[in-house]
């Protein structure tokens, strides 16, 4: 019971209250766990539908009887850019002396998920609960979120990688500027592979029609 609440909550909140401290533990003395990560993943494709779904509509903004969620869309925009920032980020820093493994980067992003999911779910619950006047408050904790995600996002990637402050705003820079290149090859080979798929429907129609 002890080893559940170290992995799901004491270390979490460590964290959330010394960053620096537990970041530097997270990476020298191994407290991360990969099965948090993976918790924490389910968490936030969980809450993002959750957000679609049942986000009231003084703060959405927009009002549905039957409120619906294409799940597929909503998870691939959950998932893709944490994809696309792990291997970018290790790509850079492993050309820029960086000290710390994809593995590392990946435990570190989760972790500063953790204050975005809880901040998202009480936006969430408030959303439904809050006047016209107090929409703000509501959507207070969905933008407060996403800026402590990005705060420990950096703090994180400071004492895994071991870089001073400046170096690690260029690290910054240049892990966007690999997340754009790694998308439009994506988009590239994505564009090419439809094409030789299309190639090759034609080529077999036409076979399929002279043989009848």
């Amino acid at each position: 019971m002890s080893a559940v609440k170290e992995m799901l909550w004491s270390f979490p909140v460590f964290i959330m209250t010394s960053p620096f401290k537990g970041f530097d533990e997270m990476k020298y003395l191994k407290r991360g766990d990969m099965r948090f990560a993976a918790f924490i993943l389910l968490l936030a494709g969980f809450v993002n539908i959750m957000r679609n779904l049942h986000t009231g509509f003084i703060v959405s903004g927009f009002w549905s009887a039957v409120p619906t969620v294409d799940v597929r869309v909503t998870l691939l925009m959950t998932y893709s850019p944490i994809v696309l920032f792990c291997l970018a980020n290790w790509s850079i820093t492993t050309l820029t002396d960086g000290k710390g493994t994809i593995k590392e980067v990946l435990l570190t992003y989760c972790y500063s998920m953790f204050p975005m999911v809880i901040c998202t779910i009480i936006g969430i619950v408030l959303s439904n609960f809050v006047t016209g006047n107090e929409a703000a408050f509501a959507s207070f904790f969905f933008i407060f979120g996403i800026m402590l995600q990005y705060g420990y996002l950096f703090i994180g990637l400071i004492m895994i990688h071991e870089y001073t402050f400046l170096k690690a705003i260029l690290m910054v820079v240049f892990t966007i500027i690999s997340m754009i290149i790694i998308t439009f090859i994506a988009m590239l080979v994505f564009a090419l592979f439809n094409n030789v798929i299309t190639f090759f429907q034609i080529v077999f129609s036409e076979f399929d029609l002279h043989w009848r």
